[in-house]
């Protein structure tokens, strides 16, 4: 135990609150259940507008679904504590640091408005070429396949948050660099930092739902097609939000209400044409038909 507080001592990014044992655990618990009610509630208010479902959903046919399994799960616990480090940190960095205004009085266009728009582009700018690196053939294999093995998201948050450790302290590292550059260009207000990072999370729980959101604001436009279309042909749309930043990597792709399977098999990094038999698990992509979220599936 007194070589567990030495180390933390050492590395205080791991309780940056000085927290005792019970109160860091609390936390962490208390931020997987806010977290679960979040993707609950998301979810749900999309359900509660009718809003329809992308059409690769509304063929009829089955599309391919991949359960959980036991490296998803491990993933899955490794990223949360992860996720509960970057939210210590970031509300750490947010109440002390004398460059993030807090009053109510400092509010104002450029640290509201302005900071927003600028960390959903620094995001993007940074984790595109990031994950298109990830599909990088030597690199694809071993990081980011494993994220790939859902074809057709569908889970919400545990699809989003199912994917490599690297990968994932890359997407965390990708969201501090966005926040600290509006921080030092706009002088962006707390209140904004909290609302980009729960936009942020809630965007990336509905690009992996099968529901067919599409919004356009002050220049951008948010489809949940842009997304599918990523997981479906792999070497396409690399940003999460701002496809912008593919139209000039020249990676966008249109989206394309196909199910056929056969650009889903043979690939294994970009610009391979070869590889495993398919995207992520063995043998050819299987139909089975997505489960309503709440229910047990196998694998899970």
């Amino acid at each position: 135990m007194q070589a567990m507080l030495s180390t933390v001592a050492a590395m205080p990014f791991l309780n940056p609150w000085t927290l005792s044992t019970s109160w860091w655990w609390g936390g962490f618990f208390l931020t997987r259940a806010a977290i679960a009610m979040y993707d609950f509630l998301v979810i749900g208010i999309v359900e509660l507008v009718k809003q329809p479902k992308l059409p690769t959903r509304n063929t009829g046919v089955p599309v391919r679904y991949v359960g959980l399994d036991a490296a998803s799960v491990a993933y899955l616990v490794i990223n949360s504590v992860q996720e509960w480090l970057f939210v210590q940190n970031l509300c750490h960095f947010m109440w002390n640091s004398d460059t993030v205004p807090k009053a109510v009085a400092d509010v104002g266009p450029l640290n509201t408005v302005a900071a927003l728009y600028v960390m959903f582009v620094v995001l993007d700018l940074f984790y595109a070429p990031a994950h298109r690196f990830l599909h990088w053939r030597p690199v694809y294999p071993y990081i980011h396949k494993h994220h790939h093995r859902q074809i057709f998201p569908v889970r919400g948050y545990l699809d989003a948050g199912n994917e490599h450790p690297i990968e994932h302290l890359i997407g965390t590292s990708c969201t501090w660099i966005a926040v600290y550059t509006a921080v030092r260009t706009t002088g962006a207000h707390a209140a904004t930092i909290f609302l980009f990072f729960n936009v942020h999370a809630a965007l990336a729980m509905l690009n992996h739902s099968p529901f067919d959101v599409d919004v356009t604001l002050l220049g951008f436009n948010y489809s949940v097609k842009a997304h599918e279309t990523h997981h479906r042909k792999f070497t396409t749309n690399y940003a999460q939000y701002w496809m912008g930043i593919d139209h000039a990597m020249g990676t966008f792709r249109p989206y394309d209400a196909s199910t056929s399977a056969s650009s889903s098999e043979g690939y294994n990094g970009e610009g391979s044409a070869e590889g495993s038999a398919d995207a992520g698990s063995a043998g050819k992509p299987k139909t089975r038909a997505q489960p309503k979220r709440g229910a047990k599936t196998k694998g899970l």
